[in-house]
This record gives structure tokens, sequence and C-alpha cells, in this order.
């Protein structure tokens, strides 16, 4: 008999997105809302996992200034994703707002933190599809920031990190040196993941540096993974 399902889930579905093991992340965050009625951890791994269409096929937009602000940012990335940059700028206002303004928390997490960094990420990828990519990767740099003042915990609200985005931008700038150094810090606080692994393996095939070691412990970390990634975010 499970005493606490609820965070039983939430350390399922986070461990999963980060292992690449999408159709067991996805399932823990759907048997998540199903207990909770909250879908907040249910967008959240979709968007980890490109499933857009279903982002947008979930209607039931939960309750609170944190859960519905993530809903939000799912809805935002998904119809950018499905080039209606439009309804994704309606969105990350919605989301900036809640974020600029809200006192609410989140297992001691303000809206600032975590609204801020997923408006953050949203921002970037509406720059960047508008061709912003130098505008997209400064906005990056401070959403990293942001994240980096957040307090330890486990799971930790969102099942990705920020600079799976910004390294996947700096390596579309052609700054990989950089993407590097980026990598090989989200490896820092996530060890042992292969989102991370696959970015470091590019960014250092483009700079001629030899990626034996990194190939090999990408090959062990994404070896329960279920997604086939051509980069560190879809």
């Amino acid at each position: 008999m499970a005493i606490y399902p609820s965070h039983n889930l939430q350390m399922l579905y986070y461990s999963a997105s980060f292992d690449g093991q999408g159709a067991i992340a996805i399932q823990a965050a759907k048997d998540f809302a199903r207990l909770t009625g909250n879908t907040m951890h249910q967008v959240l791994a979709l968007v980890r996992f490109g499933r857009f269409d279903e982002i947008l096929e979930i209607d039931n937009r939960p309750g609170g200034d944190i859960p519905g602000g993530m809903w939000d940012f799912a809805q935002g990335y998904a119809h950018l994703r499905k080039h209606e940059a439009d309804f994704a700028e309606l969105y990350l206002r919605r989301v900036r707002v809640v974020a600029d303004t809200s006192e609410a928390k989140y297992r001691g997490h303000p809206a600032a933190h975590i609204l801020g960094v997923l408006a953050g990420i949203l921002e970037s990828e509406i720059q960047r599809d508008s061709g912003d990519l130098d505008g997209a990767i400064t906005t990056l740099r401070a959403t990293v920031e942001l994240e980096d003042q957040m307090q330890y915990d486990e799971p930790e609200p969102m099942p990705f990190d920020s600079r799976h985005w910004l390294g996947a931008a700096l390596i579309e700038a052609e700054q990989y040196a950089e993407a590097e150094t980026v990598y090989r810090a989200e490896l820092e606080d996530h060890p042992r993941n292969g989102w991370s692994h696959f970015g470091l393996i590019q960014a250092l095939s483009k700079q001629g540096k030899d990626t034996t070691e990194v190939r090999q412990q990408y090959a062990e970390s994404w070896a329960r993974a279920d997604h086939w990634i051509q980069s560190s975010r879809f």
C-alpha cells in the first residue's frame, strides 16, 4: 500500500523524464492527474517529450497560480511548435503576469522562480522561431541564472533544465565552446542524464574534440530511453 502515492508518482515522472523514458514519465504524470485532478505534471512531461498535439487536447487547466501557469506555458509551447506564434505570445503574457505578481508557492518554490523559468524558456523559443537567435540566448542566460536560485528539492518542480534549451541554442548559433560549458554544468546538477550527454557530444564534435568517453556515458544513460533525440530539447 502506497503511503504517499502522489509524491511517488512525481518522483517516477521526474526521474523517467531525465532518463528518457517517455512512456513511463507520461503515464506517471497522467496517473498523478487522475489522482489529484491536477494536469500540471502531465503537460510538462508532454513538453519534455515533444507530444504537442496531446498538450493541446488537455483542456483541464488546473487551479492555482503555479499549476495554471505551468499549463499556460505548455499550451504556449505547443502552439509555437504548431506554428501559431500569436497564441504562444498570448500564453507567454499570461505566464509572465503571474510570475511577476503572484505570491504563491509550490513546495516552497515561489511563482517568480518556477514560472519565471518557464516564461524564459517560452520567450526564448518565440525569439528563436522569429529568427532572433541572439535574443533567445540572452533570454536563456538570464533564465539559467534564475533557475540556479531555486532551492534543492526532490523532485524538482520541472522535469527538465533550462540549460537544455540554452545549450541547444548555443549549438545552433555555432557557439560550441560555451555550449560545452553549459552541458558540463548541467551534468553537475543532474548527473548521468542523456539529454545533456547528447548535447555535449554535439558541442565536442563541432570543436573537433574527442567524444569517446561521453559517447560511452550517453550509451549508458540512454539505455532505457524510448525516444530518439536530435537535440537536448524538443
